[in-house]
């Protein structure tokens, strides 16, 4: 049995496929799905989360004098901002995250994926639409915005939920989502 088994892949991956020059060929190609784009990749307008940053007279004072290129972090010459873009409220909202340039590689709690950012080193969260409007705002040292599962989600290094708190749309703003 276990040899019939065996003569049964051999013959198979023979008739399957074959290699010519090095490049294997394996029968006609399958018809490519169809993919869509990454939720954070910007379907539409971009916007200069620096400059919406600076000019946004909500944000804080501390957030804005981190608004400098990094001199010499493992992103130097970059700013310290991470920015995603998702359709949380039916239209393309940007998602800025910012965090201190010495924050760029350092060890820490948790990871953002920014530079190897630890979530305990984030200044602030802020959610805009393309047009510049504020959506919601987070000034917490040590917490981050991010979707999850379509959803505005805060990170955090420590709390409930594994850090993780979940906000949703209304219509006219976003609100908490139940324990």
């Amino acid at each position: 049995m276990r040899r019939t088994v065996l003569a049964g892949v051999a013959l198979l991956s023979l008739t399957a496929c074959s290699t010519v020059d090095g490049v294997r060929i394996s029968g006609p190609a399958q018809p490519a799905a169809a993919t869509t784009a990454p939720a954070s990749t910007p379907r539409g307008p971009t916007v200069d989360a620096v400059a919406l940053l600076l000019a946004d007279p909500t944000v804080s004072a501390r957030t804005k004098a981190a608004l400098r290129p990094c001199p010499d972090a493992a992103i130097a010459g970059e700013y310290p901002v991470k920015t995603a873009y998702y359709e949380l409220t039916g239209e393309t909202d940007v998602v800025v995250n910012v965090y201190p340039c010495g924050a760029a590689g350092a060890p820490g709690t948790g990871s953002s994926g920014a530079a190897g950012v630890p979530v305990s080193a984030y200044l602030g969260g802020y959610v805009y639409t393309v047009g510049g409007k504020q959506l919601f705002k987070l000034e917490n040292s040590g917490a981050l915005l991010t979707v999850l599962d379509g959803q505005l989600a805060t990170m955090s290094a420590t709390g409930p939920h594994n850090g993780v708190a979940r906000y949703r749309w209304t219509g006219a703003g976003f609100s908490p989502e139940g324990p």
